[in-house]
C-alpha cells in the first residue's frame, strides 16, 4: 500500500505509511554493526563507578563545595554505607526560595530528597530513561546486594546514546559502502 495522508484531531496532515509491505532490511553485512541492549553497567564501566556522599550531618555549604569542586549535580547522603538520601542542585535551589542564605548553616539532612530511587546494573537504559523522567528526577543510584556501586546521571545517559548512535551511523555507512 503507498503512503497515504490523513488528518489528526486538530487537523494537520499525517503521512502514513504500511510498513507491513516494506521489503525487510537486514543489516547483516554491515561491519561491526551489532545490536545490543544498553545497560546502567555499560555505563558505569565506561565512565567509572565513583560516587561521592556526604554524611547526613554535613553542613549544607560543606555539600555545595563538593557538587562545585566536582562539577555535578548531586551527592548521596550516606551513613555507615547505607544510603539515607540524596541531595542535588535542585534541592538546593528550592530550599534557597524557600528558606533563604540562612539554610546553607543547617545540616544536609534537613535539605536533601529522602525517597531515593534506585536501579541495578542489569537494569536497561531505556528502563532507567523512563524512570527518571516520571519520577522527575536526573539522578540514580546504581545498588547491588545492598551495596551503592555507582550513580547514573541523564547526562550520562545521554552521553552514551549519542556515542551508541554515531557507532550505528559508521556501521551504516560501512554497509553502503560495501553493498
Amino acid at each position: 500500500m503507498p503512503a497515504q495522508s490523513a488528518r489528526n484531531q486538530i487537523g494537520a496532515k499525517l503521512l502514513i505509511e504500511d510498513s507491513w509491505e516494506q521489503e525487510p532490511r537486514s543489516l547483516k553485512g554491515a561491519v561491526g554493526f551489532r545490536e545490543t541492549t544498553m545497560t546502567v553497567r555499560a555505563i558505569l564501566d565506561s565512565k567509572g563507578h565513583q560516587i561521592e556522599s556526604v554524611e547526613p550531618d554535613a553542613k549544607l555549604t560543606a555539600a555545595i563545595k563538593i557538587l562545585s569542586e566536582r562539577k555535578i549535580g548531586a551527592v548521596l547522603v550516606m551513613s555507615k554505607g547505607r544510603i539515607e538520601g540524596i541531595l542535588s542542585e535542585r534541592d538546593i535551589v528550592r530550599v534557597l526560595g524557600e528558606r533563604g542564605a540562612s539554610v546553607l548553616e543547617e545540616p544536609v539532612s534537613a535539605v536533601m530528597t529522602r525517597k531515593v530511587v534506585s536501579c541495578r546494573q542489569t537494569d536497561t537504559v531505556a528502563g532507567i530513561m523512563e524512570m527518571m523522567t516520571l519520577g522527575k528526577f536526573r539522578h540514580l543510584p546504581v545498588v547491588e546486594e545492598g551495596s551503592v556501586v555507582g550513580l547514573i546521571s541523564i547526562g550520562d545517559i545521554v552521553k552514551w546514546r549519542v556515542r551508541e548512535y554515531e557507532l550505528e551511523q559508521e556501521a551504516m555507512r560501512e554497509y553502503i559502502k560495501t553493498a
